[in-house]
């Protein structure tokens, strides 16, 4: 297997800087060339590859990042696997696009932490707005979730831990279709919330409303999720079939929090044809929990029926975004070994 040289591996923070520099597509470029070393003239003597022995765990893509599993018995915010949720929001993009759009702060939106991933259903955001202009400020924990940053909150619910007091099996939450939010300061906009398509639904998780009018997607995010696994272990395959289960939750607990070395990619599909399949998961009609944290990037740019940093086959073109990619690395580069 082909790595790139330690020195300059590349990480999450990295990551925003290409997305700045180069673009989306400057990324897309910048991660093939990390898992294939196709770009490794970008950078003349700065940049190398070694071979190494595809069974050292030592260089598994999984084990040089923190897992999601690694995150059950520390912390609160779903924060951590933000970028591994970036990834599987951009792969819902490319199975349905424009299914989700993107959530801006401002117009009386404001995002109380980092854990919120700026995307909702178009109709949800529609009567949010509406919402917002009409009663004033709508303070949100949570908009769309992905099955990782689920996986999380039901793991803490059920260790007694961070005050949450009621979640959904990951793949059942309806936040995982981007028609649920978490409201902060409930209290004061639940009436203008409720008279513009948005319902509390959950008994005693107050600041819980969902939009029951947007279409239900619950399964998008898992098989989002289970085609990245498929892509990135070619010898380790699941059914892509939005199940979850036992195997795709063993995959999960195993997924490196900051994203796969390959991220979305809209023009093919998943990994393969799958292995072995996963049962339904239990509870499949409860309602989403909250987390009462919140925030995130600012999903802005582009298409604003699509989501911004997707792989997608049409991503620009070799002159421009390759230009982007080369001046990225060579400041990446200069970064790490004068930093």
């Amino acid at each position: 297997m082909l790595v790139a040289d330690p020195m300059i591996a590349i990480t999450a923070k990295d990551v925003g800087i290409l997305r700045e520099v180069g673009g989306p597509a400057a990324t897309c470029r910048v991660r093939a060339w990390v898992t294939g070393c196709i770009a490794a003239m970008a950078v003349a003597g700065a940049v190398g590859c070694v071979e190494t022995d595809t069974d050292d765990p030592a260089f598994s893509a999984t084990s040089q990042a923190s897992t999601v599993e690694s995150y059950v018995a520390n912390g609160c915010s779903s924060s951590v696997v933000i970028e591994l949720s970036r990834q599987i929001a951009e792969e819902v993009d490319c199975m349905l696009p424009g299914q989700l759009v993107p959530l801006e702060e401002g117009n009386g939106i404001v995002f109380t932490g980092s854990a919120v991933l700026p995307y909702m259903s178009s109709e949800g955001r529609a009567d949010l707005l509406r919402a917002a202009a009409d009663g004033g400020e709508i303070q949100l924990n949570s908009a769309y979730r992905t099955v990782a940053q689920q996986y999380l909150l039901y793991r803490w619910y059920q260790a007694g831990r961070c005050g949450i007091t009621a979640a959904a099996t990951p793949g059942n939450s309806n936040h995982e279709s981007g028609r649920a939010i978490d409201v902060n300061n409930w209290p004061e906009r639940r009436n203008v919330l409720e008279a513009n398509g948005w319902a509390q639904t959950v008994p005693g998780d107050e600041v819980h409303f969902d939009h029951l009018d947007s279409p239900d997607i619950r399964d998008s995010d898992v098989q989002a999720f289970q085609r990245l696994w498929n892509r990135n272990h070619p010898d380790d395959l699941i059914d892509e079939d939005g199940v979850y289960g036992p195997q795709t939750g063993a995959r999960l607990a195993q997924a490196p929090a900051e994203g796969f070395p390959i991220g979305a990619q809209c023009d093919n599909g998943g990994g393969g044809d799958g292995g072995g399949g996963d049962p339904p998961a239990d509870d499949p009609n409860l309602p989403g929990g909250g987390d009462g944290l919140g925030s995130g990037g600012d999903g802005s740019g582009g298409d604003p029926a699509s989501l911004d940093g997707g792989c997608s086959a049409g991503g620009g073109g070799a002159g421009g975004a390759g230009g982007g990619v080369l001046v990225a690395l060579g400041l990446l580069v200069a970064r790490r070994r004068w930093s």
